[in-house]
């Protein structure tokens, strides 16, 4: 796919104060003006060191890399220029790169081009983004993962299975005087079944794609009172949530993100759970339900100092996505309560409650299918449309219908699976994805 002839610049790091800034300029024109700046010749895949001139002034004393097309990250000419990170300087720089015929580059333009001119495929400019945004280890190993293409290598050869068997089922179309059925149907319905295998491994990591990359959603529910913003506070190590004696005080959900031994987690303190009239309280435990329904570990918080749980038949439907914690627990208590007991204001159990729940994200990370690629949501409705299309081929096949029909069922599923590595996909797609990116990038 051809793409446009200008030439772009943009500073690759972030704006501010730093030692260093990097500037890259990418089209026909990128070594020309980077030789006209340097006023010397460049060597290419060389890091040379230069003073840069333009209108008889010296920009900065910096280092030029030249990277040749097409074996450069946006597959045409590309010059990086590492400068001091003075944002004057900086400006300087890209000012006379635009004069000298450059102009600023579009977020994610960089990357655009490289998808574009067959450098990467969509599921590795994708992977750029989860890199360049992964807000934990865990995260940033899956975008690395995809980024080294093992996703992109999983879609390459299904879809090359898929191609052989359209083939195969146009052959059988368009010469039935070769009696190649019986071959077609036998041989088929294995295969078939082998891609619906590969494509729904797949689409069980997206669950874990989500967690990834908005956080484990870790809702703290129970009473009033039961300690829930306290201990929220104690987990963040800092007062975010407010803290009363007085019952009801939180009528509103109130999220935070850390980081537990890799894991992005989103703590969610809510609105106590008990019988009330006040319909702001009201509306406050409707949110409170809609979190839990929607949660991947609920901490189910029971003051210890109490000789009931009054949340007791709350947590039953929630089943093992729930976690007991006893609160309180610096304080006398004569109850029969089973859980882990710990305390927000001396640190009793917090250790033990942290790994309690390290334990379930790590449980969930090795559920089947999630040693693969975690796959992001457009992956995943791409993916499900190719096993519905799949499905329908195989019950298709059994039930002996025409082969054109089936043919039609292998030609969604191929598509969909090409819309996933970006073949045919459309520009107003591509606009949006990549204006996700970083300038520069």
């Amino acid at each position: 796919m051809a793409f446009e002839n200008d030439t772009i610049t943009a500073c690759a790091t972030p704006p501010g104060l730093s030692a260093l800034a990097l500037i890259r300029i990418s089209g026909l024109q990128a070594i020309p003006i980077a030789e006209k700046l340097s006023q010397s010749p460049l060597k290419p895949r060389s890091p040379v060191p230069v003073k840069l001139h333009h209108n008889q002034s010296t920009l900065d004393e910096v280092v030029v890399t030249s990277w040749p097309n097409p074996k450069s990250y946006t597959g045409e000419d590309l010059i990086e220029i590492s400068c001091h990170g003075n944002p004057l300087i900086v400006e300087s720089i890209l000012q006379a790169v635009c004069s000298l015929g450059a102009r600023p580059a579009r977020p994610g333009e960089f990357t655009e081009r490289a998808f574009l001119n067959g450098r990467i495929d969509l599921t590795k400019a994708e992977a750029v983004l989860d890199v360049i945004h992964a807000r934990s280890e865990r995260a940033l190993l899956a975008g690395q993962r995809a980024l080294a293409g093992k996703l992109s290598s999983r879609l390459m050869a299904d879809r090359e299975s898929l191609l052989q068997l359209l083939a195969r089922m146009e052959a059988w179309i368009d010469f039935p005087e070769e009696d190649i059925q019986p071959e077609v149907g036998e041989g088929f319905r294995s295969e078939i079944s082998n891609l619906l295998k590969s494509s729904a491994s797949l689409l069980a990591t997206a669950p874990l794609g989500q967690r990834l990359r908005s956080g484990y959603r870790l809702v703290l529910s129970g009473p009033p009172n039961a300690g829930k913003s306290t201990l929220l506070n104690a987990l963040l190590g800092m007062d975010r949530a407010l803290v009363s004696p007085i019952p009801g005080t939180t009528r509103d959900t109130v999220e935070e993100s850390i980081v537990l031994n890799g894991f992005p987690v989103r703590l969610i303190d809510t609105a106590g759970l008990r019988s009330s009239t006040d319909p702001i309280e009201l509306e406050g435990m409707g949110r409170t339900r809609a979190a839990m329904d929607s949660a991947d570990l609920i901490l189910a918080l029971i003051d210890s100092s109490q000789t009931n749980d009054p949340c007791a038949k709350d947590w039953i439907s929630y089943g093992p996505k729930v976690i007991p914690v006893l609160t309180k627990g610096d304080l006398p208590s004569s109850n029969s309560f089973s859980g882990l007991t710990v305390s927000a204001h001396t640190g009793l159990g917090l250790d033990d409650l942290r790994n309690k729940i390290i334990q379930h994200l790590k449980a969930d990370l090795h559920a089947p299918g999630s040693d693969e690629i975690a796959v992001n949501a457009r992956h995943e409705d791409a993916l499900r449309r190719v096993t519905e299309a799949l499905a329908c081929a195989s019950a298709s096949l059994l039930n002996r219908a025409a082969p054109e029909l089936i043919a039609s069922d292998l030609r969604l599923a191929l598509q969909a699976l090409e819309s996933i590595l970006g073949v045919g996909t459309s520009e107003d797609v591509l606009d949006r994805l990549f204006a996700q990116f970083c300038i520069g990038k």
